[in-house]
């Protein structure tokens, strides 16, 4: 990765003046399906535009495609800022990029809960390092390297509301050869923590994992097996919320975004299935799990990251910093 970062001046790319018209609809059509806010497409000369263009002067043609890791806080936007990236890189600058979340590689329900009865019952709640499948995300990405021209292969899918992993029919369909892989979840680029393992840091913690069995297993895992993962990435992102504090916010309009949709989402099986959606107290405690190390991510990982997205409490990304060019 890049270590020398600064401020990136946009005015050296030179950029069509009809190219944020003529991909103003897709970008729309986008926003749409995630059921994201209509106005995200007003940041389109200011942000998806210039990163879309810096990012395509990084891919290397032919010689496999560029894994972007882009991480952030929970329900800080970036499932929608890959997927208008990867919309625009598509169609804008006619290369093949695809979005893959580690929220997709969550071990199955059955995993879980047997990785749980060996360990400690807190690895049956996905969300930290220990509650995803490394190994077959690994054997994933070492087969989307090699996806030639005409080759296709599927992704795995996961879904929150039933809390574990989709059919193989309805998995992601992606061909070959791919150019450009923004690869984006909460802990993605994680590093091992450093401080503060010896005492409990919340409610939960202290209730559940007072012998510090599970948040020393999830340091384990984070300095093995997800360090192999993340070893993938060629350039990460970071995008930084203002404080810790907004994160539950976040999140909880996540989740009351996902509720007020469900029947768009599943259909007539709506009424089939156990659906999982989080009431308001019901996400409060399940975001203890997340918090250690995502405010260990928020203090170290704008000095980590390559490219750094700062927001404001509304998630606008009001600077940018990239790094310096040589």
């Amino acid at each position: 990765m890049l270590k020398q970062q600064s401020k990136f001046d946009f005015t050296n790319l030179s950029m069509p003046s009809s190219l944020s018209h003529r991909l103003r609809f897709d970008v729309e059509q986008t926003l749409s399906c995630l059921y994201a806010d209509a106005s995200l497409v007003d940041q389109m000369d200011e942000l998806y535009l210039p990163f879309s263009n810096w990012l395509s002067q990084k891919v290397h043609l032919g010689k496999g495609p560029l894994i972007v890791g882009v991480g952030g806080a929970q329900g800080c936007g970036k499932t929608t800022f890959c997927s208008v990236i990867s919309r625009i890189l598509n169609k804008g600058f006619d290369l093949n990029s695809v979005v893959i979340s580690l929220d997709d590689m969550y071990s199955t329900r059955h995993d879980r809960l047997k990785f749980a009865d060996e360990t400690t019952p807190m690895f049956s709640v996905r969300g930290v390092p220990g509650t995803h499948d490394v190994s077959f995300a690994l054997s994933l990405f070492e087969r989307l390297k090699d996806l030639k021209e005409g080759e296709v292969m599927k992704f795995p899918r996961f879904d929150k509301s039933i809390d574990d992993r989709k059919s193989v029919q309805l998995w992601q369909e992606i061909q070959g050869p791919v150019d450009v892989v923004l690869f984006e979840g909460w802990c993605v680029g994680a590093p091992p923590m450093t401080e503060g393992m010896d005492k409990p840091l919340n409610n939960l913690e202290a209730e559940m994992d007072a012998d510090g069995v599970w948040r020393n297993t999830v340091n384990e895992l984070l300095q093995g097996v997800y360090k192999s993962l993340f070893s993938q990435i060629d350039l990460m992102a970071w995008m930084q919320a203002p404080s810790y504090d907004v994160v539950y916010e976040w999140r909880n309009k996540q989740e009351r975004v996902l509720e007020s949709h469900l029947h768009d989402i599943h259909g007539i099986l709506l009424d089939t299935i156990d659906l999982k959606v989080m009431s308001s107290k019901e996400l409060k405690r399940f975001m203890q799990y997340y918090e250690r190390l995502t405010r260990h991510m928020l203090a170290v990982m704008p000095s980590k990251a390559d490219v750094l997205f700062k927001l404001n409490e509304k998630q606008d990304v009001v600077d940018m910093r990239f790094p310096i060019e040589h």
